[in-house]
Protein backbone atom coordinates (compact mmCIF):
# COMPACT_ATOMS: atom_id res chain seq x y z
CA UNK A 1 0.00 0.00 0.00
CA UNK A 2 2.86 2.38 0.88
CA UNK A 3 4.43 1.94 -2.56
CA UNK A 4 1.11 2.65 -4.27
CA UNK A 5 0.65 5.86 -2.28
CA UNK A 6 4.19 6.98 -3.13
CA UNK A 7 3.52 6.34 -6.83
CA UNK A 8 0.34 8.44 -6.79
CA UNK A 9 2.14 11.21 -4.89
CA UNK A 10 4.96 11.41 -7.43
CA UNK A 11 2.45 11.56 -10.29
CA UNK A 12 0.51 14.35 -8.59
CA UNK A 13 3.63 16.38 -7.93
CA UNK A 14 4.56 16.12 -11.60
CA UNK A 15 1.14 17.28 -12.75
CA UNK A 16 0.98 20.10 -10.20
CA UNK A 17 4.09 21.59 -11.73
CA UNK A 18 3.06 21.16 -15.35
CA UNK A 19 -0.64 21.98 -15.83
CA UNK A 20 -3.01 24.89 -15.46
CA UNK A 21 -6.77 24.85 -15.08
CA UNK A 22 -9.00 25.97 -17.93
CA UNK A 23 -10.88 29.19 -17.32
CA UNK A 24 -14.48 29.82 -18.34
CA UNK A 25 -18.08 29.93 -17.24
CA UNK A 26 -18.53 26.15 -17.26
CA UNK A 27 -18.14 24.22 -14.03
CA UNK A 28 -16.93 20.67 -14.64
CA UNK A 29 -17.58 17.94 -12.10
CA UNK A 30 -17.75 14.16 -12.26
CA UNK A 31 -19.88 11.18 -11.44
CA UNK A 32 -18.59 7.70 -10.68
CA UNK A 33 -20.92 5.79 -13.04
CA UNK A 34 -21.89 3.45 -10.20
CA UNK A 35 -24.62 1.90 -12.31
CA UNK A 36 -22.52 1.29 -15.39
CA UNK A 37 -24.20 3.92 -17.56
CA UNK A 38 -27.76 2.97 -16.54
CA UNK A 39 -28.12 6.27 -14.66
CA UNK A 40 -31.22 8.30 -15.48
CA UNK A 41 -32.79 11.61 -14.46
CA UNK A 42 -35.73 10.23 -12.50
CA UNK A 43 -34.70 11.46 -9.04
CA UNK A 44 -36.69 8.68 -7.36
CA UNK A 45 -35.20 5.82 -9.37
CA UNK A 46 -32.68 3.43 -7.75
CA UNK A 47 -30.38 4.38 -10.66
CA UNK A 48 -30.86 8.13 -10.18
CA UNK A 49 -28.10 10.22 -11.78
CA UNK A 50 -26.17 12.06 -9.09
CA UNK A 51 -24.99 14.78 -8.91
CA UNK A 52 -26.98 15.84 -12.00
CA UNK A 53 -30.32 15.73 -10.17
CA UNK A 54 -28.95 18.30 -7.69
CA UNK A 55 -28.72 20.86 -10.48
CA UNK A 56 -32.02 20.14 -12.28
CA UNK A 57 -34.58 19.87 -9.51
CA UNK A 58 -35.75 21.56 -6.32
CA UNK A 59 -37.19 20.10 -3.12
CA UNK A 60 -39.93 21.38 -0.87
CA UNK A 61 -37.37 21.66 1.91
CA UNK A 62 -33.60 21.85 1.62
CA UNK A 63 -30.85 21.55 4.25
CA UNK A 64 -29.16 24.77 5.29
CA UNK A 65 -25.48 25.08 6.15
CA UNK A 66 -26.26 23.69 9.63
CA UNK A 67 -28.10 20.67 8.18
CA UNK A 68 -31.48 22.00 9.31
CA UNK A 69 -34.66 22.32 7.19
CA UNK A 70 -34.89 25.56 5.23
CA UNK A 71 -37.22 26.81 2.47
CA UNK A 72 -36.93 25.68 -1.13
CA UNK A 73 -40.20 25.29 -3.04
CA UNK A 74 -42.02 25.52 0.28
CA UNK A 75 -41.60 28.83 2.10
CA UNK A 76 -43.08 27.74 5.45
CA UNK A 77 -44.62 24.70 7.14
CA UNK A 78 -46.23 23.54 10.35
CA UNK A 79 -47.63 20.37 11.84
CA UNK A 80 -50.82 19.77 13.77
CA UNK A 81 -50.74 18.94 17.49
CA UNK A 82 -50.32 15.22 16.85
CA UNK A 83 -47.73 15.62 14.05
CA UNK A 84 -49.91 13.59 11.69
CA UNK A 85 -50.75 16.40 9.23
CA UNK A 86 -48.15 18.82 7.92
CA UNK A 87 -49.15 21.94 5.99
CA UNK A 88 -46.73 23.45 3.46
CA UNK A 89 -47.13 26.91 1.94
CA UNK A 90 -45.59 26.96 -1.52
CA UNK A 91 -43.49 29.51 -3.32
CA UNK A 92 -45.33 31.55 -5.96
CA UNK A 93 -44.21 32.59 -9.46
CA UNK A 94 -42.05 29.50 -10.03
CA UNK A 95 -41.83 27.85 -13.45
CA UNK A 96 -40.47 24.54 -14.68
CA UNK A 97 -37.84 24.39 -17.40
CA UNK A 98 -40.57 23.78 -19.99
CA UNK A 99 -42.33 27.02 -19.01
CA UNK A 100 -45.20 25.44 -17.08
CA UNK A 101 -46.15 26.95 -13.72
CA UNK A 102 -45.35 25.14 -10.48
CA UNK A 103 -48.26 24.68 -8.07
CA UNK A 104 -49.69 22.33 -5.46
CA UNK A 105 -50.78 19.81 -8.08
CA UNK A 106 -47.14 19.16 -8.92
CA UNK A 107 -46.41 18.39 -5.27
CA UNK A 108 -49.29 15.92 -5.07
CA UNK A 109 -48.20 14.27 -8.32
CA UNK A 110 -44.54 14.05 -7.29
CA UNK A 111 -45.34 12.47 -3.94
CA UNK A 112 -47.60 9.90 -5.56
CA UNK A 113 -45.04 9.11 -8.26
CA UNK A 114 -42.07 8.69 -5.91
CA UNK A 115 -44.07 6.33 -3.68
CA UNK A 116 -45.46 4.22 -6.53
CA UNK A 117 -44.32 0.62 -5.84
CA UNK A 118 -43.66 0.20 -9.56
CA UNK A 119 -40.82 2.75 -9.32
CA UNK A 120 -39.21 0.66 -6.56
CA UNK A 121 -37.76 3.82 -5.06
CA UNK A 122 -35.56 3.73 -1.95
CA UNK A 123 -37.62 6.73 -0.82
CA UNK A 124 -40.42 4.37 0.18
CA UNK A 125 -38.37 3.33 3.21
CA UNK A 126 -38.50 6.87 4.59
CA UNK A 127 -41.35 8.76 2.90
CA UNK A 128 -43.67 5.78 2.83
CA UNK A 129 -45.11 7.28 6.00
CA UNK A 130 -47.08 9.67 3.73
CA UNK A 131 -50.68 8.47 3.38
CA UNK A 132 -51.94 11.08 0.93
CA UNK A 133 -51.57 14.68 -0.18
CA UNK A 134 -54.47 17.10 0.09
CA UNK A 135 -54.38 20.13 -2.19
CA UNK A 136 -55.84 23.07 -0.23
CA UNK A 137 -55.29 25.65 -2.96
CA UNK A 138 -52.74 26.39 -5.68
CA UNK A 139 -50.05 27.23 -3.14
CA UNK A 140 -50.95 25.14 -0.09
CA UNK A 141 -50.79 21.39 0.50
CA UNK A 142 -51.43 19.17 3.50
CA UNK A 143 -49.38 16.00 3.77
CA UNK A 144 -51.35 13.44 5.77
CA UNK A 145 -49.18 10.81 7.45
CA UNK A 146 -49.98 7.21 8.32
CA UNK A 147 -48.48 7.81 11.76
CA UNK A 148 -47.15 10.74 13.74
CA UNK A 149 -43.70 12.06 12.85
CA UNK A 150 -42.31 14.92 14.92
CA UNK A 151 -39.37 15.52 12.55
CA UNK A 152 -41.19 15.03 9.26
CA UNK A 153 -39.76 18.10 7.42
CA UNK A 154 -36.28 16.61 7.89
CA UNK A 155 -37.29 13.69 5.67
CA UNK A 156 -38.13 16.07 2.83
CA UNK A 157 -34.49 17.23 2.78
CA UNK A 158 -33.67 13.88 1.13
CA UNK A 159 -31.52 14.56 -1.93
CA UNK A 160 -33.93 12.51 -4.09
CA UNK A 161 -37.21 14.05 -2.87
CA UNK A 162 -37.41 16.45 -5.82
CA UNK A 163 -40.50 17.94 -7.39
CA UNK A 164 -41.33 17.16 -11.01
CA UNK A 165 -44.18 18.41 -13.25
CA UNK A 166 -47.61 16.82 -13.22
CA UNK A 167 -47.92 13.89 -15.61
CA UNK A 168 -44.16 13.82 -16.29
CA UNK A 169 -44.24 10.03 -16.04
CA UNK A 170 -41.23 8.00 -17.03
CA UNK A 171 -40.27 10.64 -19.59
CA UNK A 172 -38.59 12.36 -16.66
CA UNK A 173 -35.82 9.77 -17.01
CA UNK A 174 -34.47 11.51 -20.09
CA UNK A 175 -35.98 15.01 -19.96
CA UNK A 176 -34.98 16.15 -16.48
CA UNK A 177 -37.65 18.86 -16.34
CA UNK A 178 -37.43 20.57 -12.97
CA UNK A 179 -37.40 23.99 -11.36
CA UNK A 180 -33.69 23.93 -10.50
CA UNK A 181 -30.97 26.44 -11.43
CA UNK A 182 -29.78 24.45 -14.46
CA UNK A 183 -31.54 22.86 -17.44
CA UNK A 184 -30.63 19.78 -19.45
CA UNK A 185 -28.82 20.35 -22.71
CA UNK A 186 -27.36 16.92 -23.42
CA UNK A 187 -27.69 13.62 -21.52
CA UNK A 188 -24.81 11.14 -21.72
CA UNK A 189 -24.22 9.19 -18.48
CA UNK A 190 -21.28 7.33 -20.02
CA UNK A 191 -19.65 10.49 -21.36
CA UNK A 192 -20.36 14.17 -20.72
CA UNK A 193 -23.79 15.38 -19.60
CA UNK A 194 -24.27 19.09 -20.30
CA UNK A 195 -26.48 21.56 -18.46
CA UNK A 196 -27.12 25.24 -19.11
CA UNK A 197 -28.17 28.01 -16.74
CA UNK A 198 -31.87 28.51 -16.07
CA UNK A 199 -32.43 32.28 -16.50
CA UNK A 200 -35.83 31.99 -14.82
CA UNK A 201 -34.65 30.27 -11.65
CA UNK A 202 -36.79 31.49 -8.75
CA UNK A 203 -33.82 32.63 -6.64
CA UNK A 204 -32.18 34.48 -9.51
CA UNK A 205 -30.02 33.67 -12.54
CA UNK A 206 -27.13 31.28 -11.75
CA UNK A 207 -23.59 32.60 -11.60
CA UNK A 208 -22.36 29.90 -13.99
CA UNK A 209 -23.13 29.64 -17.69
CA UNK A 210 -23.12 25.86 -17.69
CA UNK A 211 -22.23 22.67 -15.84
CA UNK A 212 -20.71 19.52 -17.30
CA UNK A 213 -20.97 16.18 -15.48
CA UNK A 214 -18.23 13.87 -16.72
CA UNK A 215 -18.22 10.09 -16.22
CA UNK A 216 -15.04 8.97 -14.40
CA UNK A 217 -15.50 5.69 -12.56
CA UNK A 218 -12.11 5.26 -10.88
CA UNK A 219 -11.10 7.42 -7.89
CA UNK A 220 -7.48 7.79 -9.01
CA UNK A 221 -8.62 8.67 -12.53
CA UNK A 222 -10.82 11.41 -11.09
CA UNK A 223 -7.83 12.92 -9.34
CA UNK A 224 -5.76 12.79 -12.52
CA UNK A 225 -8.61 14.41 -14.48
CA UNK A 226 -8.70 17.21 -11.93
CA UNK A 227 -4.96 17.74 -12.05
CA UNK A 228 -4.93 17.83 -15.84
CA UNK A 229 -7.58 20.57 -15.85
CA UNK A 230 -10.51 18.43 -17.01
CA UNK A 231 -12.41 18.83 -13.71
CA UNK A 232 -12.90 21.82 -11.43
CA UNK A 233 -13.55 19.90 -8.22
CA UNK A 234 -12.77 16.58 -6.55
CA UNK A 235 -14.47 15.32 -3.40
CA UNK A 236 -13.08 13.01 -0.70
CA UNK A 237 -9.39 13.60 -1.29
CA UNK A 238 -7.06 11.50 0.84
CA UNK A 239 -5.66 13.37 3.87
CA UNK A 240 -2.25 12.17 2.73
CA UNK A 241 -2.55 14.25 -0.43
CA UNK A 242 -4.07 17.46 0.91
CA UNK A 243 -0.69 18.97 1.84
CA UNK A 244 0.21 18.94 -1.84
CA UNK A 245 -2.57 21.45 -2.55
CA UNK A 246 -2.37 23.64 0.52
CA UNK A 247 -0.62 26.92 -0.22
CA UNK A 248 -0.83 26.46 -4.00
CA UNK A 249 -2.65 29.52 -5.45
CA UNK A 250 -4.15 27.39 -8.22
CA UNK A 251 -6.27 25.45 -5.77
CA UNK A 252 -8.57 25.89 -2.79
CA UNK A 253 -9.07 23.20 -0.16
CA UNK A 254 -12.10 22.69 2.08
CA UNK A 255 -12.34 20.40 5.10
CA UNK A 256 -15.60 19.58 6.90
CA UNK A 257 -17.10 16.65 8.86
CA UNK A 258 -19.72 14.51 7.15
CA UNK A 259 -21.88 11.45 7.56
CA UNK A 260 -20.20 9.81 4.55
CA UNK A 261 -19.00 6.28 5.16
CA UNK A 262 -17.78 3.06 3.59
CA UNK A 263 -19.33 0.23 5.63
CA UNK A 264 -18.31 -3.37 5.22
CA UNK A 265 -21.63 -5.06 4.66
CA UNK A 266 -22.59 -8.59 5.69
CA UNK A 267 -25.82 -10.17 4.48
CA UNK A 268 -27.59 -11.32 7.62
CA UNK A 269 -29.61 -13.85 5.60
CA UNK A 270 -26.54 -15.65 4.25
CA UNK A 271 -24.11 -18.02 6.06
CA UNK A 272 -21.85 -17.50 7.88
CA UNK A 273 -23.16 -13.98 8.49
CA UNK A 274 -26.60 -15.17 9.54
CA UNK A 275 -24.96 -16.01 12.88
CA UNK A 276 -25.02 -12.96 15.17
CA UNK A 277 -21.91 -14.23 16.97
CA UNK A 278 -19.92 -14.16 13.75
CA UNK A 279 -21.11 -10.67 12.88
CA UNK A 280 -20.23 -9.26 16.27
CA UNK A 281 -16.81 -10.92 16.27
CA UNK A 282 -16.00 -9.34 12.91
CA UNK A 283 -16.71 -5.93 14.40
CA UNK A 284 -15.22 -6.01 17.88
CA UNK A 285 -11.94 -7.51 16.67
CA UNK A 286 -10.98 -4.20 15.06
CA UNK A 287 -9.07 -1.23 16.46
CA UNK A 288 -11.03 1.45 14.66
CA UNK A 289 -8.76 4.41 15.33
CA UNK A 290 -5.78 2.41 14.10
CA UNK A 291 -7.75 1.46 10.98
CA UNK A 292 -8.51 5.14 10.34
CA UNK A 293 -4.93 6.28 10.87
CA UNK A 294 -3.50 3.52 8.67
CA UNK A 295 -6.04 3.32 5.86
CA UNK A 296 -7.34 6.88 5.61
CA UNK A 297 -4.80 9.07 7.37
CA UNK A 298 -4.82 10.94 10.65
CA UNK A 299 -7.72 13.39 10.84
CA UNK A 300 -9.45 11.90 7.83
CA UNK A 301 -12.37 10.41 9.73
CA UNK A 302 -14.05 10.09 13.12
CA UNK A 303 -14.73 6.75 14.81
CA UNK A 304 -18.20 5.25 14.37
CA UNK A 305 -19.59 2.32 16.36
CA UNK A 306 -21.45 0.53 13.58
CA UNK A 307 -24.23 3.09 13.58
CA UNK A 308 -24.77 5.27 10.50
CA UNK A 309 -25.73 8.40 12.42
CA UNK A 310 -22.95 10.97 12.12
CA UNK A 311 -21.35 12.85 15.07
CA UNK A 312 -23.15 16.11 14.27
CA UNK A 313 -26.63 14.58 14.53
CA UNK A 314 -28.51 15.19 17.76
CA UNK A 315 -29.74 11.59 17.75
CA UNK A 316 -26.33 9.92 17.58
CA UNK A 317 -25.87 7.13 20.12
CA UNK A 318 -22.96 7.96 22.47
CA UNK A 319 -21.82 4.35 22.92
CA UNK A 320 -18.20 3.26 22.63
CA UNK A 321 -16.71 0.37 20.67
CA UNK A 322 -13.29 -0.67 21.99
CA UNK A 323 -11.36 -3.48 20.35
CA UNK A 324 -11.86 -6.82 22.13
CA UNK A 325 -10.07 -9.62 20.33
CA UNK A 326 -10.37 -12.16 23.18
CA UNK A 327 -14.17 -11.84 23.11
CA UNK A 328 -14.11 -11.99 19.31
CA UNK A 329 -12.19 -15.30 19.49
CA UNK A 330 -14.66 -16.64 22.04
CA UNK A 331 -17.65 -15.73 19.88
CA UNK A 332 -16.10 -17.42 16.86
CA UNK A 333 -15.35 -20.52 18.93
CA UNK A 334 -18.97 -20.65 20.07
CA UNK A 335 -19.98 -20.43 16.40
CA UNK A 336 -17.73 -23.41 15.56
CA UNK A 337 -14.62 -21.70 14.22
CA UNK A 338 -11.06 -22.25 15.47
CA UNK A 339 -7.49 -22.65 14.22
CA UNK A 340 -8.37 -26.01 12.67
CA UNK A 341 -11.57 -24.65 11.13
CA UNK A 342 -10.92 -20.94 10.52
CA UNK A 343 -13.62 -18.56 9.38
CA UNK A 344 -12.86 -17.78 5.73
CA UNK A 345 -14.78 -15.52 3.36
CA UNK A 346 -14.51 -13.36 0.23
CA UNK A 347 -14.78 -9.61 0.71
CA UNK A 348 -15.55 -7.53 -2.38
CA UNK A 349 -14.39 -3.96 -2.86
CA UNK A 350 -13.60 -1.58 -5.73
CA UNK A 351 -11.53 1.41 -6.77
CA UNK A 352 -14.82 3.24 -7.22
CA UNK A 353 -14.27 4.33 -3.61
CA UNK A 354 -11.18 6.40 -2.84
CA UNK A 355 -10.46 4.36 0.31
CA UNK A 356 -12.08 1.15 -0.87
CA UNK A 357 -8.90 -0.90 -1.09
CA UNK A 358 -7.00 0.63 1.84
CA UNK A 359 -9.77 -0.06 4.34
CA UNK A 360 -10.27 -3.73 3.47
CA UNK A 361 -6.52 -4.36 3.49
CA UNK A 362 -6.21 -3.06 7.05
CA UNK A 363 -9.39 -4.91 8.01
CA UNK A 364 -7.97 -8.13 6.56
CA UNK A 365 -4.74 -7.72 8.53
CA UNK A 366 -6.46 -7.06 11.85
CA UNK A 367 -8.82 -10.03 11.43
CA UNK A 368 -5.86 -12.28 10.70
CA UNK A 369 -4.79 -11.64 14.30
CA UNK A 370 -7.76 -13.73 15.49
CA UNK A 371 -7.38 -16.39 12.81
CA UNK A 372 -9.95 -15.12 10.32
CA UNK A 373 -8.96 -15.44 6.67
CA UNK A 374 -10.30 -12.73 4.37
CA UNK A 375 -9.89 -13.05 0.62
CA UNK A 376 -10.10 -9.58 -0.94
CA UNK A 377 -11.81 -9.53 -4.34
CA UNK A 378 -11.33 -6.34 -6.37
CA UNK A 379 -14.43 -5.87 -8.51
CA UNK A 380 -14.60 -3.53 -11.54
CA UNK A 381 -15.71 0.01 -10.71
CA UNK A 382 -18.14 0.18 -13.63
CA UNK A 383 -21.38 -1.43 -12.61
CA UNK A 384 -20.28 -2.26 -9.06
CA UNK A 385 -23.71 -1.45 -7.68
CA UNK A 386 -25.42 -3.75 -10.14
CA UNK A 387 -23.04 -6.70 -9.95
CA UNK A 388 -21.78 -6.74 -6.35
CA UNK A 389 -23.74 -4.53 -3.94
CA UNK A 390 -26.95 -6.15 -2.63
CA UNK A 391 -25.73 -9.40 -4.22
CA UNK A 392 -22.53 -10.65 -2.59
CA UNK A 393 -22.50 -11.94 0.99
CA UNK A 394 -19.73 -9.54 2.06
CA UNK A 395 -18.81 -6.33 0.27
CA UNK A 396 -17.94 -2.70 0.76
CA UNK A 397 -20.73 -0.16 0.44
CA UNK A 398 -20.86 3.59 0.36
CA UNK A 399 -23.37 5.98 1.90
CA UNK A 400 -23.55 9.72 1.77
CA UNK A 401 -24.61 12.00 4.58
CA UNK A 402 -28.21 11.62 5.85
CA UNK A 403 -30.23 12.53 8.97
CA UNK A 404 -30.68 9.82 11.62
CA UNK A 405 -34.27 8.92 10.74
CA UNK A 406 -33.50 8.55 7.07
CA UNK A 407 -30.37 6.48 7.61
CA UNK A 408 -31.94 4.09 10.09
CA UNK A 409 -35.07 3.53 8.02
CA UNK A 410 -33.42 3.36 4.61
CA UNK A 411 -30.61 1.01 5.61
CA UNK A 412 -32.30 -1.23 8.15
CA UNK A 413 -36.10 -1.19 8.00
CA UNK A 414 -37.32 -4.67 7.10
CA UNK A 415 -37.96 -5.05 3.38
CA UNK A 416 -36.35 -1.75 2.40
CA UNK A 417 -35.15 -1.48 -1.19
CA UNK A 418 -31.64 -0.52 -0.03
CA UNK A 419 -31.54 -2.65 3.12
CA UNK A 420 -28.08 -3.87 2.15
CA UNK A 421 -27.61 -6.22 5.13
CA UNK A 422 -31.06 -7.79 4.65
CA UNK A 423 -31.68 -7.05 8.33
CA UNK A 424 -35.19 -8.16 9.25
CA UNK A 425 -36.13 -7.30 12.80
CA UNK A 426 -39.71 -6.25 13.63
CA UNK A 427 -38.56 -5.12 17.08
CA UNK A 428 -36.09 -2.74 15.43
CA UNK A 429 -38.81 -1.42 13.09
CA UNK A 430 -41.03 -0.86 16.12
CA UNK A 431 -38.34 1.27 17.77
CA UNK A 432 -38.16 3.46 14.67
CA UNK A 433 -41.94 3.82 14.54
CA UNK A 434 -42.07 4.74 18.22
CA UNK A 435 -39.29 7.31 17.81
CA UNK A 436 -41.06 8.98 14.90
CA UNK A 437 -44.30 9.27 16.86
CA UNK A 438 -42.75 10.48 20.12
CA UNK A 439 -43.32 14.23 20.54
CA UNK A 440 -40.96 14.62 23.52
CA UNK A 441 -37.42 15.16 22.25
CA UNK A 442 -35.56 13.39 25.08
CA UNK A 443 -37.78 10.33 24.87
CA UNK A 444 -37.48 10.32 21.08
CA UNK A 445 -33.70 10.49 21.36
CA UNK A 446 -33.69 7.57 23.81
CA UNK A 447 -35.60 5.43 21.30
CA UNK A 448 -33.16 6.24 18.50
CA UNK A 449 -30.31 5.38 20.86
CA UNK A 450 -31.87 1.99 21.57
CA UNK A 451 -32.13 1.32 17.85
CA UNK A 452 -28.47 2.18 17.27
CA UNK A 453 -27.29 0.09 20.23
CA UNK A 454 -29.17 -2.88 18.78
CA UNK A 455 -27.31 -2.39 15.51
CA UNK A 456 -23.98 -2.36 17.34
CA UNK A 457 -24.80 -5.57 19.19
CA UNK A 458 -26.48 -7.56 16.43
CA UNK A 459 -26.47 -5.73 13.09
CA UNK A 460 -24.82 -6.68 9.82
CA UNK A 461 -22.69 -3.58 9.18
CA UNK A 462 -19.13 -2.89 10.21
CA UNK A 463 -19.07 0.92 10.15
CA UNK A 464 -15.74 2.01 11.59
CA UNK A 465 -15.81 5.67 10.64
CA UNK A 466 -17.46 8.75 9.21
CA UNK A 467 -15.28 10.67 6.80
CA UNK A 468 -14.04 14.19 7.11
CA UNK A 469 -14.43 15.46 3.56
CA UNK A 470 -11.44 17.09 1.90
CA UNK A 471 -12.67 18.90 -1.19
CA UNK A 472 -10.18 20.35 -3.67
CA UNK A 473 -11.29 22.94 -6.22
CA UNK A 474 -9.79 25.15 -8.83
CA UNK A 475 -9.14 28.57 -7.32
CA UNK A 476 -11.31 29.95 -10.12
CA UNK A 477 -14.39 28.46 -8.42
CA UNK A 478 -16.01 30.83 -5.93
CA UNK A 479 -18.95 30.86 -3.48
CA UNK A 480 -19.08 27.10 -2.94
CA UNK A 481 -19.94 26.51 0.73
CA UNK A 482 -18.03 23.80 2.68
CA UNK A 483 -21.09 21.54 2.87
CA UNK A 484 -22.21 18.35 1.15
CA UNK A 485 -22.91 18.52 -2.59
CA UNK A 486 -26.63 17.85 -2.21
CA UNK A 487 -26.96 20.85 0.12
CA UNK A 488 -24.97 23.36 -1.96
CA UNK A 489 -27.01 26.27 -3.41
CA UNK A 490 -25.57 25.76 -6.89
CA UNK A 491 -26.99 28.98 -8.33
CA UNK A 492 -24.52 30.96 -6.20
CA UNK A 493 -21.40 29.34 -7.66
CA UNK A 494 -19.22 31.37 -10.00
CA UNK A 495 -16.08 30.62 -11.96
CA UNK A 496 -13.63 33.32 -12.99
Amino acid sequence: MRCAILSVTVTILTVLMSTTATAGGTFRTSHAMEYGGAENLNPYDPNRFTPTIYFLYSRLVRPDTQDKPSPDLAVSWSGNETATIWRFHLRKNVTFHDGSTFDAGDVAYSMGFMLDPAIDSPLISTLGIIDHVEVINAHTVDLHLKAAHADFPVLLMDYRARIIPQDAGLNIRTRGTGTGPFMLSELDPEGVTKLIANPNYFLGPPGLDAIEVIAVSDANARMQAFLSGQLDMVERVSPRLQALFRGNPRFSLQRFPTGDMNPIVFRTDTPPFDDVRVRKALRIAIDRQSLIDTAVGHGGATVACDQPVWPGDRYRWPGECPQDQPQARQLLAEAGYNDDNPLTFDLYTTTLFAMGVNIVEVYQKQLSEIGVKVNIVLAPADGYYGDVWLTKAACMGYWGHRPADQFLNELYRSGGVWNETYWNRPDFDALLDAARAELDFEQRKALYWQAQELLYEEGGSFMPMHYVNFRVMSAKVQNLDPIMEFAVPWYKITKD
